[in-house]
């Protein structure tokens, strides 16, 4: 992958890192779907809420199927053993 060095306006570097860490990408990550979608790319996201759409369709499909706070309990009952801790 080439690297390229571009000029911003530090306020306006520091709207696109906030933007970035909101949606736990990488600032490269941000400037590179935003040129995506400026060249008219469709294969880019439309949003970050388009983005984790399968992963939200997945994370429906596997409530009920399990409990995190049960799989919590377990591996702290393997390390510690299950006596009363309070």
């Amino acid at each position: 992958m080439a690297k390229v060095m571009v000029s911003i306006p530090t306020r306006f570097l520091n709207k696109v890192d906030r933007v970035a860490r909101s949606q736990g990408r990488s600032r490269s990550g941000l400037i590179r779907e935003a040129l995506r979608v400026t060249l008219g790319e469709r294969s880019a996201r439309n949003s970050w809420k388009e983005a984790i759409a399968p992963l939200r369709e997945l994370e429906a499909q596997w409530i009920g199927d399990w409990d995190s706070t049960d799989i919590v309990r377990y591996y702290r009952d393997r390390r510690y053993g299950s006596k009363d801790r309070r």
